[in-house]
């Protein structure tokens, strides 16, 4: 993995256009698309404070979609702002990151480390990453706003000691590290990257977390500290303890196998305290671990369409917000439930949701305006596939106007046209459509309830109707007998 730290400094960044996310709950945040990156927040107090740690994660899929120059660099700006929530002093932080497209191999990606003086109480950060070798599509670039890029904002509370003593949030890092010279931070003589993901499983079985604590001045009693790693039930799965020197500073390290535990979401819990202490300073973080592939190299905005198209509001809402392992626990318990060849390792449904979204994206993606997958064509092919009979009239023959052209096919059906079908455009009603039907063994559509007793094929006709209004190639589903 390759990571380069930066130095907290004032600086101006300059203005691209983005896609910003407005993170809801904890850290660690993840936003999706070409620019897509996850940041980790974690604050940990030393001799002379506390300081502010933000972890960047570029992940593969970002990597393999940034534009490169033509010897194959990309470059990236990170920058970073750290402010009171109620606009308090404001302190920058910006570096640029050249990729060569050895990094694209690399499956843990690329991270970014940045670290701020911090207080207690309220914090906002936010975190933009720009490409600054794209160019943005001339209708929707200003010349302030040239280049592909996406934001993070979100909030955190630093915490205040506890009776005068402090314990960091745990940093969870990666359970190896690569050798060469500049690919690891160094902190307390130990060379280590952050893990901002707070993934484990697939590419890093051991888990690997580091936290600090901090007495009042001048008390240098021996130290003690215990962690110990809980699954979503609440159930204690590992724990380690260990006794540290005398001294105001404890600086420890823990380690744990996970390759015996299965996908889903995790705590980690760290309690530290001084001999003699009657209560222990205590922390607890979120992890998960995945073991597909898919929830670590895939770009977090395709995983959420997939959950936009697959779930119901609430199971969407409660989706976007889990760690990468436990959507992985939500997906493959979805996609079990639809197998229709249990017995056999490939399953038949899962692979040909993927295959139309594929080419949804491919065929009905129009302007750059929104992907082909959410547009009226695309979802209804996601939904029933390829249709039986495809009509296309690009403009409608003779003297009929397209209201007459469309009621002589939908004369057989048992809904009439909607009114706005029946508008015209200017110099008479020319605009293209097109006729979808559905004939004979249907199958019920891939994201259906199993339990539904209607599931499998049924005899039936389906029609949709798709009319471009404004002659741009962007065509509205205007009539179906869905």
């Amino acid at each position: 993995m390759l990571a380069l730290a930066l130095v907290a400094a004032c600086t101006c960044v300059p203005s691209a256009h983005s896609a910003e996310l407005r993170a809801e709950g904890l850290p660690p945040w993840r936003t999706g698309g070409r620019v897509g990156f996850t940041l980790d927040a974690t604050t940990r107090p030393d001799s002379a404070g506390l300081v502010l740690e933000l972890a960047v994660r570029v992940p593969p899929a970002t990597l393999a979609q940034l534009e490169r120059d033509g010897e194959g660099i990309a470059r990236l700006t990170a920058s970073a702002s750290v402010k009171g929530r109620f606009g308090s002093s404001v302190l920058e932080s910006q570096s640029e990151l050249v990729l060569t497209p050895a990094d694209s191999a690399r499956s843990q990606g690329k991270v970014v480390l940045m670290r701020f003086p911090a207080a207690p109480g309220p914090c906002r950060i936010t975190v933009k990453l720009v490409d600054q070798v794209s160019k943005r599509p001339a209708l929707f670039r200003s010349s302030r706003d040239a280049h592909e890029s996406a934001a993070i904002r979100g909030d955190i509370e630093i915490p205040r000691p506890a009776a005068g003593r402090d314990l960091s949030d745990p940093q969870f890092l990666w359970p190896t590290v690569d050798g060469r010279e500049g690919l690891a931070f160094v902190r307390g003589g130990r060379a280590s990257v952050p893990n901002p993901d707070r993934l484990y499983g697939l590419f890093a079985t051991d888990l690997r977390a580091a936290f600090v604590a901090r007495a009042k001045a001048g008390d240098e009693r021996p130290w003690h500290w215990v962690a110990r790693v809980f699954d979503a039930q609440g159930q204690g799965v590992a724990q380690a303890e260990s006794t540290a020197v005398a001294g105001r500073m404890l600086d420890a390290e823990v380690r744990f196998d996970l390759s015996s535990e299965p996908a889903g979401a995790y705590d980690l819990e760290v309690k530290a305290w001084q001999e003699g202490d009657a209560n222990a300073l205590q922390r607890r973080a979120r992890f998960s671990i995945g073991w597909q592939a898919d929830t670590w190299l895939r770009n977090a905005a395709d995983v959420a369409d997939d959950a936009h198209f697959l779930l119901d509001a609430d199971g969407e809402e409660a989706f976007l917000v889990m760690p990468p392992g436990q959507q992985e626990v939500v997906m493959t318990e979805f996609w079990a439930k639809r197998d229709p060849t249990p017995e056999t390792a490939l399953n038949e449904a899962q692979l040909e949701f993927h295959r139309r979204v594929e080419y949804a994206n491919a065929n009905f993606t129009k302007l750059g305006v929104e992907k082909g997958m959410y547009t009226d064509m695309g979802r209804v092919y996601i939904r029933y596939g390829e249709p039986s009979e495809i009509t296309h009239q690009v403009i409608p023959a003779g003297s009929e106007t397209l209201t007459q052209q469309l009621e002589e096919i939908v004369a057989t059906e048992d809904r009439a046209l909607g009114g706005d079908v029946r508008m015209k455009g200017l110099g008479g009603d020319m605009r293209p459509f097109e006729v979808w039907v559905y004939e004979g063994d249907i199958p019920m559509p891939l994201d259906s309830d199993p339990s539904d007793t209607r599931r499998g094929h049924v005899p039936r006709r389906l029609m949709f109707l798709f009319v471009d209004d404004q002659g741009l190639g962007l065509y509205r589903l205007r009539f179906s007998t869905e």
